[in-house]
């Protein structure tokens, strides 16, 4: 079911609003919500981390939120600590024997984590990312079920001495291009990208109010344009000379469309975050698009500003950033993890408490220079070292997640 209708700015968007109207209001909206947006998301993936060391019959000694003195503790029947620390910034699940390196066979006693097979462990440490992976999927559901806010096919600028120029006007909607019905923006994108320099037909929508909007049919040929994209890669397209007016409309999807859609889109975004970690290393993207902590909670703000499907959809990506980051082969990660696990399945034993502890130390340090590195980026990209400050992009997001690692730290 479709509803056409332009959507009105929702309870978070009047709330962002209300906060920008309020001296130091939109700093403490934004820092607000940046904390229950990382504290959601980490306590997902440390979720996943707690139900599997569960399903192996791993003894879960702590599960903690944040670091610092806790704020707020309590210990359930199966004696396990749960806290949330006074520095809301990561998290944490402790399990018994996880960081004992010296434990011998002998030592370990039950519900002990060395005292398990290498495949029972390395599904405890896979299943932090994965529910970071099932989560974004989920929400995804979410938003399709409830509605999925879409770019209207409607001019909002006409640029000179383009194609368009002349032919479209501000407030054309485009319902047809060479007799394809169009949904949305992207979809018109689409079809003018893959047209070329031939005549391209489009249907238009043309008038002033609802009651006087007449079809009109016109005629442009596009110019052909190469471009190179944020993750580096050349495009050679048609393009008439239109931008976008952000109009939107909502679309809700039944069950099984919504699970398909879903699972495309998570499938689409999984698959631009491993191209765009790889892009970056190996240099063919720059690392100054690295993005950190106080470009996420930027980011997250300005989001909220539009709403709680934008919100929705950038944790989504964060979140799916957060599983792919996390299964980087670095210690400390999950990854690095994992890469010792594959070791002792491989040698027979596990690799010596002195060379782990070196390694960790070697994690420790990669993390925080990388997200150092990421957050003197945000500084100059946010202007506070006397520049000007960027425009924030939604589609920087895919690069951001390799600081938000960081949230592991406290393994």
């Amino acid at each position: 079911m479709v509803g056409a209708m332009q959507q009105e700015h929702d309870f978070l968007a009047r709330l962002a609003e209300l906060a920008q109207s309020i001296p130091g209001g939109e700093l403490a909206f934004t820092i607000a919500l940046f904390i229950i947006v990382l504290s959601i998301l980490v306590f997902v993936h440390e979720w996943g981390h707690y139900l599997a060391a569960r399903s192996v019959g791993i003894k879960v000694q702590a599960f903690a939120i944040g670091f610092g003195r806790p704020i707020l503790s309590w210990v359930d029947s199966a004696q396990t600590r749960w806290q949330v620390g006074w520095i809301p910034l990561g998290g944490y699940v402790q399990m018994l024997g996880q960081e004992d390196l010296k434990a011998t066979r002998a030592s370990r006693e039950e519900g002990h984590f060395m005292a398990k097979s290498v495949g029972q462990r390395a599904w405890v440490i896979v299943a932090g990312p994965l529910a970071n992976l099932v989560f974004g999927f989920l929400l995804l559901i979410v938003i399709m079920l409830t509605g999925e806010h879409k770019l209207k096919a409607e001019v909002g600028q006409v640029l000179p001495d383009m194609p368009a120029a002349g032919i479209l006007q501000v407030g054309d909607v485009v319902r047809a291009a060479n007799g394809q019905p169009i949904e949305d923006w992207p979809a018109m994108l689409e079809v003018i990208s893959a047209n070329g320099a031939q005549p391209l037909r489009l249907e238009v929508l043309r008038g002033v109010s609802e009651a006087e909007k007449e079809v009109v049919v016109v005629e442009i040929v596009p110019v052909v344009k190469t471009f190179t994209d944020l993750l580096g890669d050349t495009h050679t397209v048609g393009r008439i000379g239109v931008a976008p007016s952000y109009a939107t409309f909502v679309v809700q999807h039944g069950p099984l469309d919504a699970l398909r859609e879903a699972g495309w889109k998570t499938w689409e975004l999984t698959a631009l975050t491993v191209k765009s970690l790889y892009k970056l290393m190996i240099g063919a993207v720059s690392a100054d698009n690295l993005t950190g902590p106080l470009g996420i909670a930027n980011l997250t703000g300005q989001t909220a500003s539009s709403g709680m499907f934008a919100l929705m959809m950038f944790m989504v990506v964060i979140s799916i950033n957060l599983c792919i980051v996390n299964l980087f082969p670095l210690p400390i990660l999950d990854g690095g993890h994992l890469v010792m696990l594959a070791y002792e399945k491989i040698s027979g034993r596990p690799l010596g408490a002195v060379a782990q502890e070196w390694l960790f130390k070697a994690g420790l340090a990669c993390i925080l220079a990388l997200v150092g590195f990421a957050t003197f980026n945000d500084v100059k990209r946010l202007g506070l070292l006397g520049g000007e400050q960027a425009k924030a992009q939604v589609e920087a997001v895919g690069s951001a997640g390799q600081a938000a690692g960081a949230a592991e730290v406290g393994k």
